[in-house]
This record gives structure tokens, C-alpha cells and sequence, in this order.
């Protein structure tokens, strides 16, 4: 037998994925079940079936080749950021399902409590407050819900820290899943769209020199484009819970128990962040209370799922 070939031949799943690996593949594993569900009724439905076969593959594939062979320092920070680009398809992907599976909107409900809570709309009182140094700032805040977890996790990469990484995954990535699935309890689209008036935001909450550009960017990656008519089936229905609300304090409670270099960073933009998705009308105060209660909820829960996959037999969990 070629010997290059033994590694391939005495593969135990058991002993290559890591538990942001198996996260993946249960997720992909359950939306593809809704898409063989919803068959006669979405349009894409192969589409997505063959994304997902071939998500899977790639995940055998490089866990595989990190896992049996010597793969040198690319092959190594590819099995990291794989992770990066899928939590944006499997995002894409909860957009389809939800409008099939709840079409309903609940923005109003969740407008109601937060006027039930405060005796105002607090999107609408805090814009007293507003001023175009303060916009400019948050904006640039809200933007680095992209860029922090993947700062946090390059240096633990750098740092040689994989136990850590494998952890950061982990716990980022049951996040990410818990809160896209819970977006199908109440869709809702934001108090931008429901109590202000969406293409007046830039003169209304006017920023310095990146606001406009950088809101057109978060815009556009959740299928809003302000030069084409805006309705609500066409926009992302992702407010509730707050997504960013849960993974930048994931994030943030991560980086001061690694001791991240960046952890002072993470602390001071992740709040204004949090205090960003009210005020440029990104979400509801109880998107963010939601958001919270599950960050308390993961942190929690994910250990003991790690814990309960170290028992059953995986042996590459940290």
C-alpha cells in the first residue's frame, strides 16, 4: 500500500473535527432538511442542497489534510478562517427558510415593548442627542462587528494558541447559529423601516466622511440597495435577537480571559457598538436585551455541549 495513502485509509471522524466543525455541520444538516421539506415550494432549493453538500466536503476535506498530514502554515490558518465566509452563507441561507417558514413581522410587538418599557421610542429620543462626530464614530463601531472577532482570532492563530482558538470557534460559532435560528421566532426588520423614514437617514443622522459609505456597505450585504424600490420582502429579516449585541460580548468576554492584546479595543468600540444598534436605528432596546439573555445563555450551554462531545468519543475538541 502507498504509504501517502494510510492516513486517508484509517480516518476516525471522532478524532479530526473540532467542535466549531461539528456546530457547522449541524446546522447545514438542518437547513438541508428544510430545503428537502420546503422542495416544492423553493424556487432554490437545489441551489442551496448542493451549497451545503459542498460546504460539508470542504470541511471533511480540511480537517482531513490539517488533521493527517504535515499541511504547513496555510493549510493550518485555512482551517481556521474557513469558518469566516460560512457564517455569512449560512446567514444568506436563514433569509430563504424564514420567509417561507414565518412570513410574518413582529416589529411592531417589539416597538411596543420598548415604548411599554421607556414611555418613548428610543430611537426617536435619542436622536435629540445626535450629532454628526458621535454618528460617525458609532457607524464606524457598528462596521467593526466584522472585524473584531476576526482580529481576536488571527492573534490567537499567530500566538500558537490553538486550544484557546478551537474555544473562541466553538463558542463564536454556537452563537452565531443559536441567534440565526431564534430569527425565526419573531423576523423583524428594524425601527429604520418601521418608525423612521429609511431614505432620509443620512440627512437625519448625518455623519462626517465614511457614515454613508459604510452604511451603504452593511446595507447591501443584507440585500438593501437604496437606488432600487425597498419593500419589505426584500430585506433581511435579522433584528431579533440582536446578532451583535451576542457575539461582541461573546467577543469581549473572550479576548480578557485570553488576555488579548486588543481586549481594552474590543471593550471600548464592543459598547459603543451595543449602544450603536439603537441609535442608528439598527434595532429595538429588546433586540438587545435579547441578545444579552443569550449571551448569558451561551456561555453556559456551549461548554457542557463541548464537554458532552468530548464523552461521546472526539478527542480534538480542545
Amino acid at each position: 500500500m502507498n504509504e501517502k495513502l494510510k492516513p486517508l485509509l484509517s480516518i476516525n471522524f471522532k478524532d479530526i473535527f473540532w467542535a466549531s466543525d461539528i456546530y457547522t455541520l449541524i446546522i447545514i444538516g438542518l437547513y438541508s432538511l428544510l430545503a428537502i421539506i420546503l422542495y416544492p415550494v423553493m424556487g432554490n432549493a437545489d441551489d442551496l442542497l448542493l451549497q451545503n453538500l459542498l460546504i460539508a466536503i470542504g470541511i471533511f476535506a480540511i480537517a482531513t489534510i490539517e488533521a493527517k498530514f504535515n499541511s504547513g502554515k496555510f493549510i493550518s490558518l485555512s482551517r481556521k478562517l474557513y469558518i469566516v465566509p460560512l457564517i455569512f452563507i449560512i446567514y444568506t441561507q436563514v433569509q430563504y427558510y424564514i420567509r417561507i417558514i414565518n412570513p410574518n413581522f413582529y416589529d411592531e410587538v417589539l416597538a411596543q415593548w420598548d415604548y411599554a418599557i421607556f414611555g418613548v421610542n428610543p430611537t426617536e429620543f435619542l436622536h435629540q442627542f445626535s450629532f454628526p462626530l458621535l454618528t460617525e464614530w458609532l457607524q464606524i463601531s457598528y462596521l467593526m462587528y466584522i472585524f473584531m472577532p476576526l482580529m481576536q482570532g488571527i492573534e490567537l492563530h499567530y500566538k500558537k494558541r490553538d486550544d484557546c482558538f478551537k474555544e473562541f470557534a466553538a463558542t463564536l460559532l454556537f452563537g452565531y447559529y443559536i441567534s440565526y435560528l431564534l430569527y425565526f421566532i419573531m423576523p423583524a426588520i428594524g425601527p429604520r423601516f418601521l418608525l423612521h423614514d429609511y431614505y432620509s437617514i443620512n440627512q437625519e443622522l448625518p455623519g462626517l466622511f465614511f457614515t454613508d459609505y459604510i452604511r451603504y456597505f452593511i446595507d447591501s450585504h443584507a440585500t438593501i440597495f437604496p437606488e432600487t424600490a425597498i419593500t419589505s420582502e426584500t430585506i433581511n429579516r435579522d433584528c431579533m435577537p440582536s446578532g451583535h449585541t451576542l457575539i461582541t460580548l461573546l467577543n469581549m468576554t473572550l479576548a480578557f480571559r485570553y488576555k488579548s492584546f486588543f481586549r481594552w479595543i474590543f471593550l471600548i468600540v464592543g459598547t459603543s457598538l451595543i449602544f450603536s444598534t439603537v441609535y442608528l436605528r439598527y434595532h429595538y432596546v429588546v433586540d438587545v436585551f435579547a441578545g444579552a439573555i443569550c449571551y448569558f445563555i451561551i456561555l453556559f450551554l456551549e461548554p457542557k455541549v463541548r464537554n458532552w462531545l468530548e464523552k461521546i468519543g472526539f478527542k480534538n475538541i480542545r
